[in-house]
């Protein structure tokens, strides 16, 4: 065992997924006991084969090229010394990544820009470390300098959470850096208070911001205050689409005309994936035009700053794979390279063909790494078991295996773990089931809606009707028909619907049953008492009748 860190309790993703449809499964089919046995066999077959819960797809966390410490950026005086003493993490300074060290660079040098790069890539600190290092830099400059802008109420109080790990609670005290949420959820007195004195960093929502320049007491002391604004944030710019999209860049220019300052305002975008353009330089031109049109101000092509990434792993994958899935491919299996530590894990052939089919995918031409396209552990297993002559299952348990060891192990130097991955599963509610109008132990039954069954176009399909056949003469009771797409002949002219609602339905009955075709003076179910008002509804044409009987017959 070498001197890597491990997780040990590192959560088992694939355990928790089990247990969740395991628990969902018996929560949707507890409320419903299907006495038809065709039917039931056919829903179960539904529920074996994951109808409501598709396989999961599997996210993996590439890794990020680093760009030094907060230490390395107040060595070359991009930052402040005392900038770089707040951003640590115990004792040691906070270790950035290219991007991040990229987007302060931008900050510092007075441009706007976009951060868009995935999740679990710290953007949040791209954009709060040059704001804390310009506050700092103009300690005696009053009033508000950063508005943050937030989505959601949600990502806000996470923010907040965040700020007190670096810069402590905030403080209505001078000293220090004085950061104030303000989305609404505040009591009253704290609003006073943020009113009274704005802070130097400013947290809230859109809609709040919309608010805020409409209600002229808040809005005389609050951009009374911001003569020296100069970062206006937006997180999260891919929600602002549409028509919110256009009601957003609407609030920017009157923020910015609101705002009494003295120099132009750096406007901040951060996001995910913006473009799906085919690579990263029509990517950053495309998120470029966006981010120009919201902020109403230049963001260049070369602002828009992307993830930088690296492979993990470092092994050969053309090495022989089909030993290391039989020591990883069954249940019972216990590989000792899974808890050998993060160098020789890192180095391992499999542990590098699951990050180069999971995670990372090389860009046509450019060679430049980006993320894989999602998929699902599945179709994964069943190319290593083509390429190892193993069998699907035996491969997917040793993927499965890697990556939660992967997930268990950590980089000594960094502290984040070798392969960090998500499982995003799709969750339906139930359905219903469609037959044909016939007979119970023939009936055709379907789980797709459709107006007729699949290759039998005049046979058209109703959704939860039960139809008892009857010999002698009934009537139909209780039931609604609304509307005519289907027809049956029974075997005898009488039919009973008990307690059903048969959504689409007409029954073409045979003769003698109706009788000769000419108008009729009564129902022939209901008698006169229906007519001549109609109150059954019933009428004839021709040898076919539509019968919708809401009497008490």
């Amino acid at each position: 065992m070498t001197d890597s860190a491990a997780c040990p309790n590192a959560l088992d993703a694939f355990r928790v997924h089990r247990d969740l449809i395991r628990d969902y499964r018996q929560f949707t089919e507890g409320f419903v006991e299907i006495r038809d046995s065709r039917l039931a066999e056919s829903v179960r077959d539904q529920s074996d084969r994951g109808a409501q819960w598709p396989d999961p797809w599997l996210s993996l966390n590439p890794t990020f090229a680093g760009g030094g410490t907060v230490d390395d950026l107040a060595a070359t005086t991009t930052l402040l010394p005392e900038t770089a003493a707040l951003f640590r993490l115990g004792n040691q300074p906070l270790s950035l990544y290219k991007h991040q060290v990229e987007a302060i660079a931008a900050a510092s040098h007075g441009d706007s820009y976009v951060l868009t790069t995935g999740t679990g890539s710290g953007k949040s600190l791209a954009y709060i470390i040059p704001i804390v290092d310009y506050v700092l830099r103009h300690r005696r400059l009053s009033g508000i300098k950063a508005i943050i802008v937030y989505p959601m109420n949600a990502l806000a109080n996470s923010q907040v959470q965040e700020l007190e790990k670096f810069l402590g609670k905030p403080s209505d005290a001078d000293e220090g850096i004085n950061y104030k949420r303000y989305t609404g959820q505040e009591q009253d007195d704290e609003r006073g208070r943020i009113l009274a004195s704005p802070p130097d960093i400013l947290l809230t929502n859109y809609v709040m911001l919309e608010l805020l320049l409409t209600r002229p007491g808040e809005r005389a002391k609050l951009f009374g205050a911001t003569s020296n604004l100069q970062f206006l944030v937006l997180d999260e710019l891919h929600t602002y689409r549409g028509r919110q999209g256009a009601d957003v860049a609407m609030l920017v220019r009157r923020v910015r005309e609101a705002a009494n300052t003295k120099s132009s305002i750096q406007c901040i975008g951060t996001s995910a994936t913006m473009s799906t353009a085919a690579t990263v330089t029509e990517q950053r031109i495309e998120v470029a035009a966006v981010a120009s049109q919201v902020f109403g101000t230049l963001v260049r092509p070369d602002n828009v700053i992307s993830e930088t990434l690296i492979r993990a792993t470092g092994a050969d994958t053309d090495t022989d794979l089909r030993p290391l899935v039989d020591a990883r491919g069954t249940a019972e299996a216990d590989d000792p390279v899974l808890a050998s530590g993060y160098e020789e894990l890192a180095t391992d052939p499999l542990a590098a063909w699951i990050e180069r089919r999971f995670g990372l995918a090389e860009e046509p031409g450019s060679g430049i790494l980006v993320r894989g396209a999602p998929t699902t552990v599945k179709m994964p297993s069943e190319d290593l078991a083509a390429l190892t002559s193993r069998t699907p299952e035996a491969c997917r348990i040793a993927i499965q295996q890697t990556l939660l060891a992967g997930a268990r192990t950590e980089n000594p130097v960094s502290g984040r773990p070798l392969f960090a991955f998500r499982l995003h599963q799709f969750i339906s509610k139930g359905a219903s089931v469609y037959v044909t109008l016939e007979p119970e132990d023939t009936r055709a039954i379907e789980h797709t809606y459709q107006m007729s069954y699949p290759d039998r176009p005049a046979t058209l399909l109703g959704s939860d009707a039960f139809i008892l056949w009857r010999s002698a003469a009934t009537v139909a009771r209780n039931t609604s028909w609304l509307g005519a797409t289907n027809s049956v002949t029974p075997s005898s002219p009488a039919l009973e619907c008990r307690s059903a609602t048969i959504k689409t339905a007409t029954f073409t009955l045979t003769p003698p049953a109706l009788g000769p075709p000419t108008p009729p003076t009564a129902c022939p179910t209901c008698g006169p008492r229906c007519l001549p008002a109609g109150g059954c509804g019933w009428s004839r044409h021709g040898v076919t009748a539509y019968h919708r009987p809401w009497c008490s017959t």
